[in-house]
């Protein structure tokens, strides 16, 4: 009954059972949680938004999705996605063959050669896909790691279109030699392109790298052999005419006086002969 009292007159008097501060406490605590779950979450985002450049691809991985591509930006989530960047400017692979490594043409004539070709990514979903998925974007960046990915196909191409081609025939035409291993190479890149091809060093083998117990070089030193002759010939024909057109303004007037001697002669006896 005094408890009861007591409360009824806490109530009248009008004095509030609890103190403004405690109600104001938690909804303090509740506001600045909310700051700080805000502030994180865009600490999240901004670390991870992913921009990349004009040349570049990002590619997202979610494990047990499929990956998407994005060639400007996008979000990946720490510890959900996987984020790489594929480089997808023009690289450079050069195959240079020489010596007992020269190429062989149609006619049995080596020849050392270089060539340079020049691949990229294409900027499409596909290829971007494919070369992450067959070579991976960490390989396909390092310029040296391209290099040896696609060496040995662009040497097949040359050395395939070089047997197509006689030895002079390659000398007269390179363009249609670029055409045919711009052909014999194809498509089939582990999703690179190949955009063009240029050639620098074409020159005949020099005959001492040709191993004369090789069929091939054989040939080609047989080849080689005719070609020299025959062209030595053909400088030796030349030469012997141009000598002989040089000679006639010379010649002619020697010949002249020599018949007028001749005539002189004649003419000296007939009269001795008479007489």
């Amino acid at each position: 009954m005094a408890l009861a009292r007591g409360a009824l007159g806490v109530l009248e008097s009008g004095s509030p059972a609890w103190s403004q501060s405690d109600v104001e406490l938690p909804i303090l605590l509740a506001i600045a949680g909310v700051a700080a779950a805000c502030v994180a979450c865009a600490v999240v985002l901004l670390t991870s938004y992913r921009r990349v450049g004009p040349g570049e691809a990002l590619l997202i991985e979610k494990a047990g999705g499929p990956t998407r591509v994005s060639f400007g930006s996008g979000l990946v989530l720490p510890m959900v996605q996987r984020g790489e960047v594929l480089d997808l400017s023009v690289r450079k692979v050069v195959v240079e063959r020489r010596g007992k490594q020269g190429l062989s043409c149609r006619d049995g004539i080596r020849v050392d050669m270089r060539g340079t070709f020049l691949v990229k990514v294409e900027r499409e979903e596909g290829a971007v896909l494919r070369v992450a998925r067959e070579v991976g974007c960490a390989r396909a960046n390092r310029p040296e790691e391209v290099q040896a990915l696609l060496e040995e196909r662009f040497a097949c191409g040359l050395a395939n279109a070089a047997s197509t081609f006689n030895f002079d025939e390659l000398l007269a035409d390179r363009s249609l030699f670029i055409d045919h291993v711009m052909m014999e190479v194809g498509d089939e890149l582990l999703g690179f392109k190949l955009e063009r091809m240029s050639l620098g060093r074409l020159e005949q083998t020099p005959l001492d790298q040709l191993d004369p117990t090789n069929v091939v070089d054989a040939q080609g030193i047989l080849k080689l052999t005719e070609r020299t002759t025959r062209l030595a010939l053909e400088t030796s024909g030349q030469l012997r005419q141009q000598r002989e057109v040089d000679q006639l303004p010379w010649e002619a007037p020697r010949r002249e006086e020599a018949a007028e001697l001749e005539g002189e002669v004649e003419r000296v006896l007939a009269d001795r002969a008479r007489g």
